[in-house]
Order: C-alpha cells, then sequence, then structure tokens
C-alpha cells in the first residue's frame, strides 16, 4: 500500500514539474521568436542596406562618368588636333570676298550694235555708243548716241495699191542721257573660271530725231557687265524706247525693244 502510494505521489510530481516545464516554454517561445525574427530582420536589412549601398555608389559613378557641362568633357586626343589640322590647312575659307574691279571715279565708254524692234515700224539694226561717269560704286550717269534705219516693209504694198507714199523712210538719230544704278554684284561660273558680274539698271530720256517721231523720247531697261580683263568688260543691255510715232497715218505712243551686245572700256580719271 504503502509502495502504491509513493509511486503515486512521484506520478504527480512528475506530472507538475512537467506542466511547469510547458508552461515555461509557452513563456519563452514568443521570446525566443521574437528573438529569431530581429536577428533575421537584421541580417536581412544589413544586405539590403549594403545593395542600396552599392546601387547608390553605382548612380554617383555613372553621374560622374558623364560630364554635365561641354566645358567638362575631357580634352581630344593628339590624332583629333593633327586631322583637324591637316583639314583646315586644305580647306580654303568660303564667303563675301572683295571685287576685283572698281568702277568709282571712272569714264565707262561703251561701243555697242544690236537690234531694234519698232511698234509700228519694221526691225533694223542699231549701232552706236556712250560714255558715262560713275560717282561712286553704285551711281553714275551717261549720255548715249544711237542710229537706226525707221523703215515699213507694208509700206510698198499699200503705196502700189493707193499710187501714193503713206511713209517716208529714213534713218532715226536717238540722243539720250541716262541714270544708272548698279546694285548687285555677282559671280558666274563661265568654262573654267569665275567671272565677277555688274547687273545694273537706267532709265532717262531725250530725243528721237525722225520725221515720224513727236516730242521728247523715253527709255529705261537693264544691262550686265562681264568683267573679262582689269579695265574691259562685255555688255549686253536690253531697253523700251518709248515715244510719240506717226506712221501711215496713224499716231500713237509706241514702245520699241532695243537689244545690243558691246565692248565696255573703263578709263581712270585720277580722282
Amino acid at each position: 500500500m504503502v509502495d502504491e502510494l509513493a509511486t503515486a505521489c512521484e506520478s504527480v510530481e512528475l506530472c507538475t514539474y512537467e506542466k511547469r516545464l510547458y508552461d515555461l516554454s509557452l513563456v519563452l517561445r514568443p521570446t525566443w521568436g521574437l528573438a529569431v525574427t530581429t536577428l533575421a530582420l537584421a541580417l536581412g536589412g544589413g544586405s539590403a542596406l549594403a545593395d542600396g549601398n552599392v546601387a547608390r555608389s553605382a548612380a554617383v559613378a555613372s553621374t560622374d562618368a558623364q560630364p554635365a557641362k561641354p566645358s567638362d568633357a575631357p580634352l581630344p586626343s593628339c590624332l583629333d588636333q593633327t586631322i583637324a589640322g591637316e583639314l583646315g590647312e586644305t580647306l580654303k575659307p568660303r564667303g563675301v570676298q572683295k571685287k576685283n574691279f572698281l568702277k568709282r571715279h571712272k569714264l565707262n565708254l561703251v561701243v555697242h550694235g544690236g537690234m531694234y524692234g519698232g511698234d509700228l515700224t519694221s526691225s533694223a539694226w542699231i549701232a552706236g555708243g556712250s560714255l558715262g561717269y560713275f560717282f561712286t560704286e553704285d551711281f553714275g550717269i551717261q549720255a548715249e548716241f544711237d542710229l537706226t534705219p525707221l523703215t515699213l516693209d507694208l509700206d510698198a504694198p499699200l503705196n502700189q495699191f493707193f499710187g501714193d507714199n503713206r511713209f517716208k523712210a529714213g534713218m532715226a538719230y536717238i540722243a539720250l542721257g541716262n541714270a544708272v544704278w548698279a546694285p548687285i554684284h555677282a559671280k558666274l561660273k563661265l568654262g573654267g573660271g569665275i567671272v565677277h558680274t555688274d547687273i545694273m539698271f537706267f532709265g532717262g530720256g531725250g530725243r528721237m530725231f525722225q520725221d515720224a517721231v513727236q516730242g521728247l523720247s523715253f527709255d529705261a531697261g537693264a544691262a550686265i557687265d562681264f568683267f573679262v580683263t582689269s579695265f574691259a568688260t562685255i555688255r549686253l543691255d536690253t531697253r523700251d524706247l518709248m515715244a510719240i510715232e506717226e506712221i501711215a497715218g496713224e499716231t500713237r505712243f509706241t514702245h520699241n525693244i532695243i537689244a545690243t551686245a558691246g565692248l565696255s572700256l573703263w578709263i581712270p580719271t585720277g580722282l
């Protein structure tokens, strides 16, 4: 009986001890779990912080590798400078260049010839010349004298039909004074070289001396000079010669077209 009681007490004490151990494990389990969790977070956070520092360092390094301003860029190598120097020696600068011929304070003597297209009369030849003077590089004056025959090809059949002479053909003498303006200087490629040119505009008035012409005459036109030498140019010009003409019983204000080509000589005056 005593032995059975002793065995029962031992069993009770053992159960009580195991219960205390179980309760202690319940109390310590959250504490150990918290400790393990804290350790895991510390280890993970450290590696994440390290990764963040590495990424930040890489970003700073990439920022430092690219210059923020063009002046912060590294200087070119000696090879680049050598190539640039060679190109600079071989290439010639382009741009506006000085004129190779100046007209200022020079006399301009022109001899020309061409075609006269009459408004009421027939087409015919025209010849003459002019003498001019340029006060500046762009502005000058000139006096011109030309002669052309005034004929009417239809007059012969009319004379045969009516039996009288309705138009008296004859030589016309043209004396004009013009103001000349040369605002455009150009260069043209002709053949294997470059030719300097001046584009000019002119206008003025005078007289056309012929029995069929009445009153004053006026002209306006344009010309281009090709500077072939240091003292001579080739000039092409066209103009409208306006005059009142009485042809075959008809009187009206006519527009006669003149086109000429000639040689222009430039004579220094020493001014």
